[in-house]
């Protein structure tokens, strides 16, 4: 009993790891409809989010960071192509936004030298989760089914 008791409880425990802290983000689509001119309001209407950081504060102007992810795509290697392949959530870039005194867009630039830290856990390993379902539970299934039969 109590052994199927600990069975029952390993996948909650090895699930609770996959729990991911990350910060709000916007597309590249909505990054591409900013313009020169617009106002802080306006940017964080159109991308939906409030920034991330505040990188720099001077007299004559601000800059602050806003979180966007880029779009990858999953293919073969055997099998690549310049647009083939599945779409798939890519890394997260941080964008630069200067303010000017006025709160008015005057310099937009994706940080390409920021450190890609924004996500403090690990996701989910879907090959090892893959592997539990399909290869070690049904041998655990199959092991705990022979021992209550011969008990």
């Amino acid at each position: 009993m109590r052994k199927k008791l600990i069975i029952s409880l390993l996948p909650v425990f090895l699930f609770t790891s996959c729990i991911v802290q990350s910060p709000k983000y916007t597309t590249l689509d909505q990054v591409m409809s900013l313009h020169l001119g617009m106002t802080k309001n306006e940017v964080e209407e159109s991308l939906g989010i409030k920034p991330y950081d505040l990188k720099g504060l001077t007299d004559t102007s601000s800059t602050l960071i806003y979180v966007y992810r880029v779009v990858d795509r999953r293919t073969l290697a055997i099998a690549t192509k310049p647009t083939n392949g599945k779409k798939s959530t890519g890394k997260y870039v941080q964008l630069e936004v200067t303010y000017s005194n006025v709160n008015k867009v005057i310099r937009m630039e994706s940080c390409n030298l920021c450190p890609d830290n924004l996500v403090t856990k690990s996701r989910i390993d879907f090959e090892k989760v893959f592997t539990f379902a399909f290869v070690t539970l049904p041998v655990l299934l199959v092991f705990f089914g022979i021992t209550t039969q011969s008990n």
